[in-house]
């Protein structure tokens, strides 16, 4: 229904009607062509709920009857404001808010708050239902409140597209009245686009919608007819990096299209930035050198690489250091040089050590057009020759079995016997630099012969070796032994063959080698076969420091 025809006051006849309020209809101002009709007493059989309310809790008792429910939607469709029912009914039912006021004529809630107001003698409604006895509700239009005092009511507004509908509920009969219509005025929602470029060329736009957005829901937006996303509250914008033409579309919370200032912008791509001039890419420069000397526990090795350099003045380089024995083996721990860009590591052995330093800036450094990062790897190595006059002792523990051809008593006859042997040897050695070594020991091999028909002897012997010590520090050797030193029948020299495998690190202090040893009796030289020794075990080193 339209609201001038909502506004529109009907005339109706002069004489009293009992609506549940007493009317009399009076002449409007001089030459006015509408009625007003004037209420003076509120209440009775056309009430929509009796007994009067009070109370909020009231209105929700009343807002329970399905019967209330629907007159109201009746009177509403009666106004024309069908569309509003839900929100009327949603809103006695259960208002968000419920707040004291004094007049009502100057209350202005916002949607969801009920005010609890006086309607003073004189103010005027649009219209108020009633319901005519044994019949269905009905509106009768332009109503003036004459009585003598206020009445109490409650007030509440609905707003509705570009309306706002203020409506009147009398405590006393629970009449609806609709106290007026406001009309809004849409003021459309302002777009811009703050378009920017980066040096990379890259496009950064940002949308925004400005302006009175009280009732805007939100703004999609487009780029060449596909969504690019939203403008809602709180931010009201949204940030893209794509050209082309943006299309705007608002609308209010009930989903109805609402105006905006611009419905397309152009946005235009960035211009794509020149070729940045090369790169020139300077990794570090790494020197080092090794030097050794001797020190407590063995050999003090210094790493010197002040020569190492990032290339420029503003980073410093940081150096790390491996170091690896003959055999390729990591010594101790990798070494971080301090800022002097030297150190030392200690080694307890002889040999060829190879140092492999690591250089690198630790932040790249920018400098015009030239860029210094990265890493860099050099080796550097250095031998230590073993120390040559100081003597090398040792202990070997051995165990196997010797055969040999023993002389039968009493007769030009021998017999071969094979004997299980334990056997202990205690020497010294003497090094030279180029790897070999001579030495001398004494030593006893105890039988382990245990049947009654053979012989049990225990053996003194004294070795005579000559060793050649190989790249991982295993050695070969050969030598003169004299066996059985105290009895001069199986007293024999012996041609001597062993060899050594280390079991130790390289920088042990007491160096242990398995070896295996053997011996040919050169007594019997025209039967070997049943004259010879093996055996194996260990050997213990001890070098004087």
């Amino acid at each position: 229904m339209p609201v001038q025809a909502i506004r529109r006051r009907f005339a109706v006849g002069t004489t009293a009607v009992v609506l549940g309020l007493a009317l009399v209809s009076v002449a409007a101002a001089q030459g006015g062509a509408e009625t007003l009709h004037n209420a003076t007493r509120l209440g009775g059989s056309t009430s929509f709920y009796m007994p009067p309310m009070q109370t909020t809790a009231h209105l929700k008792r009343m807002m329970a009857q399905p019967r209330i429910v629907a007159d109201i939607r009746s009177v509403l469709d009666q106004a024309g404001l069908s569309s509003t029912a839900d929100a009327v009914i949603a809103m006695l039912t259960n208002p968000s808010a419920t707040v004291k006021g004094a007049r009502c004529a100057d209350a202005t809630p916002a949607d969801g708050t009920l005010v609890e107001c006086d309607v003073q003698p004189g103010e005027t409604l649009v219209w108020m239902a009633y319901r005519p006895k044994r019949q269905a509700p009905a509106l009768i239009q332009g109503v003036r409140w004459a009585g003598e005092k206020p009445f109490p009511a409650f007030l509440f507004r609905v707003t509705e597209e570009d309306r706002i509908y203020t409506f009147v509920l009398p405590k006393t009969c629970a009449n609806l009245s609709l106290a007026g219509v406001q009309e809004i005025s849409k003021p459309p929602a302002q777009i811009s686009v703050d378009r920017s470029c980066a040096p990379d060329g890259t496009l950064r736009a940002v949308v925004k919608a400005d302006g009175d957005l009280s009732r805007v829901a939100r703004v999609r937006v487009a780029i060449d007819g596909r969504s690019a996303g939203e403008l809602t509250a709180p931010s009201w914008s949204i940030t893209t990096d794509t050209s082309g033409t943006y299309s705007f579309e608002a609308s209010d919370p009930t989903g109805r299209s609402y105006p905006v200032t611009r419905a397309s912008i152009v946005v235009e791509a960035c211009p794509k930035p020149p070729p940045p001039p090369p790169i020139t890419v300077v990794k570090p420069t790494c020197d080092v050198s090794l030097s050794a000397a001797r020190a407590k526990g063995g050999y003090q090795i210094t790493v010197d690489a002040t020569r190492s350099t990032t290339g420029t003045s503003e980073a410093a380089p940081a150096v790390s250091v491996e170091l690896r024995d003959a055999a390729g083996a990591v010594v101790g721990r990798t070494l971080t040089l301090d800022s002097s860009r030297t150190g030392t590591i200690v080694v307890r052995q002889p040999g060829t050590y190879r140092a492999t330093a690591t250089v690198s800036t630790p932040t790249a450094v920018r400098s015009g057009n030239t860029r210094y990062e990265g890493t860099n790897t050099c080796e550097a190595s250095v031998t230590i020759a073993p120390p040559t006059g100081g003597p090398r002792f040792f202990i070997d523990a051995l165990a196997g079995k010797e055969r040999r051809m023993r002389p039968i008593e009493g007769t030009a006859l021998e017999y071969g016997q094979c004997s299980p042997l334990l056997g202990f040897k205690f020497g010294v050695a003497k090094p030279f630099d180029n790897g070999w070594e001579v030495a001398g020991a004494v030593g006893a091999a105890i039988s382990l012969v245990q049947a009654n028909d053979k012989i049990r002897e225990d053996e003194l012997f004294v070795d005579v070796e000559v060793n050649k010590y190989l790249g991982g520090r295993s050695f070969l050797g050969t030598g003169l032994s004299l066996w059985d030193l105290t009895r001069s029948k199986t007293f024999t020299p012996a041609w001597l063959l062993h060899f050594g495998v280390p079991v130790t690190k390289a920088d042990a202090k007491v160096p242990v080698f398995i070896i295996g040893e053997g011996r040919l009796f050169l007594d019997h030289t025209d039967n070997l076969g049943s004259n010879y020794l093996v055996w194996g075990g260990v050997r213990i080193q001890f070098s004087k420091r």
